[in-house]
């Protein structure tokens, strides 16, 4: 009788076992989406609803020798005023920062990113032409890649001497790219580069100048010039939240001067 009982009992599990397979079979379970459980909030930025902005933030610089995977940009975009965004980086070579044809690798995400949390963003493009014609190539590829994003400033980041004649090249360069459409055109460099290469700047919109001081990561010296800029990148070795590495940061001049630089979209 017990053989006959567990002989019935085995039979009746095994009934019920394949009607709750097939009940499996007829509901579909949907899994949570993984992208979606991932996908941060944007956190955005009100310093355009500012009517008067805390200066004492800095403008941050940035290219692909920042991952965008390594950046929290809702933290970032609490702790800056604006942001100049790489485009053009070196041509020739690719590195971990661009290809070989000069495209930044990390522009799209850094300005997108950005945009998104209200940051006003201009871009920059490393200037490393050695003929008028690679001049004028790298500036129509810098305006073709930047101008979809609308951003407030174009600024020639000019550190090489590539040419003889680098104030020929630079007007090339400045000339090509207001063809192509640019409004707002800016140069980027140390006064004594302007003036050991003899690069008249009076037919750029703005200036931006590089001097460090003594290179802390605080604004600690104006720069020694004469010339009206209206931004200092004032160093390399910033720190800010959102961002374990260093920073290049730059203080704006005044008011006056940030509403020109990132108020001014073209």
């Amino acid at each position: 009788m017990r053989r006959k009982l567990k002989a019935l009992g085995a039979v009746f599990f095994l009934v019920i076992m394949v009607g709750v397979i097939g009940l499996l079979g007829l509901v579909r379970i949907r899994p949570i989406s993984i992208s979606k459980l991932s996908e941060p909030k944007i956190v955005m930025s009100d310093i355009l609803n500012e009517k008067i902005l805390d200066l004492n933030k800095p403008v941050v610089d940035l290219s692909g020798w920042q991952p965008p995977n390594e950046i929290d940009y809702n933290t970032l975009s609490q702790h800056i005023i604006g942001a100049i965004i790489r485009v053009n980086g070196s041509y020739g070579q690719a590195d971990n920062s661009a290809n070989k044809h000069g495209e930044d690798t990390a522009y799209r995400t850094h300005i997108k990113q950005l945009q998104e949390r209200g940051i006003p963003v201009a871009v920059y493009a490393f200037v490393t032409g050695k003929t008028e014609a690679e001049m004028k190539k790298q500036a129509k590829d810098f305006y073709q890649r930047a101008s979809v994003y609308h951003p407030t400033y174009y600024w020639l980041d000019v550190e090489v001497t590539n040419m003889k004649n680098m104030n020929e090249g630079i007007e090339a360069f400045r000339s090509e790219l207001q063809k192509q459409g640019a409004k707002n055109i800016g140069i980027y460099a140390q006064d004594w580069f302007l003036k050991a290469n003899q690069i008249n700047v009076d037919k750029f919109d703005a200036i931006w100048i590089a001097a460090y001081g003594r290179n802390t990561g605080v604004w600690d010296a104006s720069p020694e010039t004469s010339l009206g800029y209206g931004i200092q990148q004032y160093t390399d070795k910033g720190s800010l939240p959102g961002y374990n590495g260093n920073l290049d940061l730059n203080m704006v001049l005044n008011q006056e001067s940030y509403n020109k630089l990132f108020k001014n979209k073209k």
